[in-house]
């Protein structure tokens, strides 16, 4: 029984999944096609159109031990920043290519915000060195200035030099991937949800003539070996026709870290969203709701308004000039003309609107994700807004404000600037616990066990202790248990135990009362 037992703890190491990002034309794609060189299972086939490539090679070290990588390949270009944050955001490790003839650029800049924001380890190609260009000091103290210094200089992140012309650092930079996927212990993630298989990200998803709805999902945990499956979203549930891997080949067995094309799904799915894999169609239809609330609990601020009050109430509270970044789309090049006099005329000594962009034309989903990525709104004036930008700023919270009349516009402007919109907070009820019983253990922790009366509690979800009507203290479910299992989610009429953090005094007949907050303008 102890050696089972020991067994059981074993964990292993996950298939890394690296984003490759960088400016465009410093050699991205050349420097995947040659890693993927190197790897006799990477061929690229299938008729399914990927806007993000993702692709799998498995690696023999010099040691003889093989290990699979995942790579996304986001394009450089400045229109496609989106795709770069999502590629950072699925990542375990990312990949940053610097061409030595050109040095750090903006896109540069903008792939290593993405990953210090994401808190992944870094590693730096040093790419095109077969090439003449900037001095490999100059480009180390051009990334030390964007907060990446590399080991030779007291800092922590590896470079490696590559080029693919001559293949020289293509393997160390393949050793140095399954170094870091050790040294920071990335382990398979267990799965404590009943008839849970698998759960991921989707990367890409559009419509196929040939195969209907499809969608690439990068595996986060978990294993598919069954030939019945079922996902669920927090839209809803469909029973997958095929999975493919990256190749767009049929399998049988995919697991964490795999690349997944999944096809004859019901409808097109966001782009972002989190999916769940099951293989009971009855279990992934019950999941919808539960991930629908837990989704709007997440998102704390319900309206792009919300978001966007945020972050002037954080600068008014630290005492800086407000500033407002702002993008702006108009009619035709004399409406710019005259919308950016009149914005610029509200500056003054304690706010500023900053301006980042002003031009004609629709606007867009680029614009969205522009908008979102420099924290800015967009300011319409008489430019239409397409649908798919409409159905993005939706799910992106950016704030999108189209007028006809320019002294609307002024107005709302100079109302913001002021203050004179302030958010009120109201706690809305989503779940809610009866205390039976209150345990301590031995740590001094301190467990409420109880009954859901109420929706369903979640384990992260905000919760405050109810006694006599009165709300007591505030905190965190971080830890929710189920006949002393550990679990996600515990709905109506079942007993659990709920750890609470900060600790706080608990009482039988307490209620705990889980809750999100929206603001109303």
């Amino acid at each position: 029984m102890a050696k089972k037992a020991k067994e059981k703890v074993v964990e292993v190491f996950k298939t890394p999944v690296v984003a490759v990002m960088g400016h465009v034309d410093h050699g991205k794609t050349s420097l995947l096609d040659s890693i993927r060189g190197t790897s006799v299972t990477a061929t690229e086939v299938g008729g399914i159109t990927q806007s993000v490539r993702a692709h799998q090679i498995t690696y023999t070290s010099k040691d003889g031990d093989t290990s699979k990588i995942t790579f996304i390949d986001t394009p450089g270009h400045e229109a496609f920043s989106g795709m770069r944050s999502r590629g950072a955001k699925i990542a375990d490790i990312a990949l940053i290519v610097v061409a030595i003839d050109d040095g750090v650029q903006p896109q540069t800049r903008e792939a290593i915000r993405f990953a210090l924001k994401e808190k992944l380890p870094m590693i730096v190609a040093l790419n095109k060195i077969d090439l003449p260009g900037e001095s490999e000091s100059k480009i180390k103290s051009q990334l030390a200035g964007e907060g990446v210094v590399t080991e030779d200089m007291g800092g922590d992140t590896i470079l490696v030099k590559t080029s693919t012309k001559t293949k020289v650092g293509i393997d160390e930079l393949l050793e140095r991937i399954i170094l870091l996927t050790q040294i920071h212990d990335m382990k398979e993630k267990t799965i404590d949800e009943e008839g849970l298989l698998a759960d991921g990200i989707v990367l890409e998803s559009n419509l196929n003539k040939n195969l209907g709805s499809v969608a690439l999902v990068v595996l986060k945990r978990g294993k598919i070996s069954s030939k019945d499956l079922y996902i669920a979203n927090e839209k809803f549930s469909s029973k997958v026709r095929a999975v493919l891997n990256h190749e767009q080949k049929q399998v049988d067995e995919v697991e964490a870290g795999d690349p997944i094309w999944i096809t004859g799904l019901t409808n097109v799915l966001d782009i972002g969203l989190n999916v769940k894999i099951f293989g009971d169609k009855t279990l992934a239809e019950s999941q919808v709701a539960a991930m629908q609330e837990a989704a709007e609990v997440e998102k704390e601020a319900v309206d792009p308004m919300d978001a966007f009050l945020n972050l002037m109430s954080e600068s008014k509270a630290e005492g800086e000039k407000k500033k407002l970044n702002v993008i702006v789309k108009t009619d035709s090049r004399g409406s710019s003309e005259v919308v950016r006099s009149e914005i610029e005329k509200l500056n003054d000594e304690v706010s500023e609107v900053r301006i980042l962009e002003c031009k004609e034309g629709e606007i867009t989903e680029t614009d969205i994700m522009n908008a979102k990525n420099q924290k800015a709104i967009i300011i319409g004036f008489r430019a239409k807004v397409s649908d798919n930008a409409k159905r993005l700023a939706s799910r992106e919270k950016v704030l999108v404000r189209d007028y006809e009349i320019i002294y609307e516009m002024i107005e709302e402007l100079a109302m913001v600037l002021d203050g004179l919109i302030e958010p009120e907070e109201t706690d809305v009820e989503v779940a809610r616990a009866l205390v039976k019983k209150v345990f301590t253990l031995t740590n001094g922790d301190v467990v409420a066990g109880c009954i859901v009366q109420k929706g369903s509690m979640i384990k992260g979800y905000r919760v405050y202790v109810e006694r006599d009507g009165k709300v007591l203290n505030k905190g965190k479910i971080t830890s929710l248990r189920q006949q002393k299992k550990e679990v996600k989610e515990i709905t109506k009429g079942i007993d659990c135990g709920i750890l609470m953090e900060p600790k706080t005094e608990i009482v039988e007949g307490d209620f705990i009362v889980a809750y999100k907050v929206e603001k109303v303008v």
